[in-house]
């Protein structure tokens, strides 16, 4: 394995058996008779029992398995799959209007059925938009990145304010704004308008007060002239973009704006996708050895704390941003036909 990778490995990658649950999961939501529609979600989700523990890690999958294991549910035991807010709403998304946007989603990506701008940059980017939204807003993204844990680690206080980067959808911005309280806030920051409608969308659907949303360029956190200082930054499986895919200049500034809105003593947390032991599958995308991104940290200035690796493919990186170092003062000089003072 390289020390880092950029661009992702699999995420749009086909598999026969891949493409084979997919469209058993795309036939169960088109049958009209139940038991047709319970056997063709067990045969797919069957058939994402094998394949996700050599194919796919934190990808797509568990996922598409989670749809099916609802459909192949008894109806009195489908409201249990939907008792966490912010699944709910996702569900609420994906299944409205008889599934259109899940069926869409792996029209897109598996083409079982033509939609004609496949080619097209909108096309393009709507099918980006979609496969973000299926992985980061997974009803199962614990059992893979044990989120819980990554949260725990992160010790965050009622009151605080944090700056959720690189938002996305707001899987971890509505965790934040939940656990900071009433008197904290948090910022879900994107460059995707899309993820951020569907944000502010949630925040209504789940009547959440303390959230808000900030559009950025990508070049700096954003959040200037917005307020002063946050407590935290929080930026997951993103800062290897700026590693290894930006100019100095671009990351000189992004990392600058960073410091200037943590304030002193602000942390940073950095969650991120790393190197795995021989035999582990490793995270479906990008990663970076934690190990350049510490070296290169310390070196604009900032004190690591912690580092957790909470599974083998993520870890989390804990630094604070430290005041600048007094500079030493030279010793006394003795005066000239005179004592040392």
């Amino acid at each position: 394995m390289s020390l880092v990778h950029v661009g992702s490995s699999d995420s749009f990658a086909i598999t026969t058996e891949g493409r084979q649950a997919a469209t058993l999961l795309y036939e169960a939501l088109e049958a009209t008779d139940p038991a047709v529609m319970r056997d063709k979600a067990r045969q797919s989700s069957q058939i994402y029992t094998e394949i996700v523990p050599r194919e796919n890690y934190g990808g797509e999958y568990t996922t598409l398995q989670w749809f099916d294991d609802y459909l192949a549910a008894d109806e009195k035991d489908r409201p249990d799959f939907l008792t966490d807010p912010q699944v709910n709403f996702f569900f609420q998304q994906f299944s409205a209007d008889n599934y259109k946007l899940l069926k869409e989603y792996m029209d897109r990506k598996y083409r079982i059925h033509d939609i004609g701008d496949e080619e097209t940059k909108n096309g393009q980017d709507r099918k980006v938009w979609l496969e973000d939204t299926i992985l980061f807003e997974n009803p199962r993204r614990e059992a893979w990145e044990r989120s819980s844990e990554l949260m725990r680690l992160l010790n965050i206080r009622p009151g605080m304010k944090i700056a959720d980067v690189g938002s996305g959808p707001g899987y971890y911005s509505f965790k934040f704004a939940k656990t900071v309280g009433p008197e904290g806030r948090v910022f879900a920051i994107d460059m995707v308008e899309q993820h951020l409608r569907w944000v502010e969308a949630g925040k209504v659907a789940m009547d959440v007060k303390n959230l808000d949303t900030v559009e950025t360029d990508g070049r700096s956190v954003g959040l200037a002239g917005v307020l002063e200082n946050v407590d935290a930054i929080f930026l997951c499986s993103l800062y290897h973009n700026m590693y290894a895919m930006s100019t100095a200049p671009e990351r000189d500034a992004f990392v600058q704006s960073i410091k200037q809105t943590l304030g002193p003593n602000g942390v940073l947390w950095l969650a991120d996708n790393g190197l795995v032991p021989p035999g582990v599958l490793p995270y479906h995308g990008p990663y970076v050895a934690k190990e350049l991104l510490i070296a290169q940290l310390l070196n604009y200035g900032f004190e690591l704390l912690e580092d957790h690796q909470f599974v083998p493919q993520r870890y989390l990186l804990v630094l604070r941003n430290a005041p600048p170092a007094v500079p030493a003062q030279p010793p006394p000089q003795p005066v000239p036909g005179g004592k040392s003072p």
